[in-house]
């Protein structure tokens, strides 16, 4: 449901703490209940959680700001309630949905495109790699500057999303090395960071990726445990000439040379293992 989606995309943002998930949820709820009194021009929006065109929800934002103006003479008048349309609430909500359109429509279609693949493994991560495009209006009050760093935090907050949902994908939301498949827990780990600059061009890479419980994600970001080019966990003598307790033993240790449980397609690329392998010592 397309309601679930956007409350969903609130909570992700860490606004359920700020009670604006709640208040945009009841402004947009409030919302139906106007146009379903009063549709205008509108009655395509009737059904707020339908509506699939950013440009439509804008030109009812630009409405709810003028009939916001009208107050109790409104017909969306609602007695207890009006506040959230006079106040603002309506309107700053339908520019989060707008937001969440825009960002979800760029993720689906990323999505789309690595299931439709069907080509050579390497060319998939430059088709994955698009160009976000934000409408002008969700930029407004922001200078040139600020415009495209806010767009570019938000393609690279997507960006690290679809990686992690097409490694989850692909390993079937598995701990490769574990076989744990609580998705909760399991971390899509890139072989070669994020940050680094040799990872730039495979950042969306899905031979770029693990999929690895929490602990192992975290060793293995840390270059304290890879792979050798058999697919096999490797520990770094970091780990064994200083740690000896039975939980390492357990954890760790026993791993070594322990084959890791591969996907159908886009298996480890050998070459990104060798340079995440650089990066410890093993």
């Amino acid at each position: 449901m397309h309601r679930d989606a956007y409350k969903a995309y609130l909570y992700e943002r860490n606004l359920k703490t700020s009670r604006k998930a709640s208040s945009y949820l009841r402004a947009l709820d409030l919302l139906e209940q106007m146009l379903k009194r009063e549709a205008y021009s509108f009655s395509d929006c009737r059904d707020i959680w339908s509506v699939q065109s950013v440009e439509r929800l804008q030109a009812l934002y630009e409405f709810v700001l003028t009939e916001a103006k009208l107050g109790s003479k409104t017909p969306w008048y609602i007695s207890g309630s009006s506040s959230y349309l006079e106040k603002g609430h309506c309107s700053a909500a339908l520019m989060s949905l707008q937001e969440f359109l825009v960002e979800s429509h760029y993720q689906q279609e990323q999505l789309e495109t690595f299931e439709s693949h069907t080509g050579d493994e390497s060319e998939l991560a430059p088709k994955l790699e698009r160009k976000l495009n934000y409408p002008k209006w969700l930029l407004d009050g922001l200078n040139p500057k600020e415009g495209k760093d806010v767009v570019r935090s938000v393609k690279t907050r997507l960006d690290q999303r679809t990686f992690s949902d097409i490694v989850f994908k692909n390993y079937n939301s598995t701990c490769c090395v574990t076989g744990l498949d609580i998705p909760t827990v399991n971390r899509a780990s890139h072989i070669v960071g994020w940050a680094d600059p040799q990872g730039k061009k495979i950042r969306l890479d899905p031979r770029n990726g693990l999929c690895l419980s929490a602990t192992y994600d975290a060793a293995f970001d840390r270059h304290l445990i890879s792979l050798d080019d058999d697919y096999r966990v490797i520990i770094s003598k970091e780990i064994k000439e200083h740690y000896s307790s039975e939980s390492v033993q357990t954890y760790f240790i026993s791993k070594e040379g322990d084959a890791i449980t591969l996907p159908q397609s886009y298996l480890p690329q050998k070459a990104y293992l060798e340079f995440h392998r650089k990066k410890g010592n093993f």
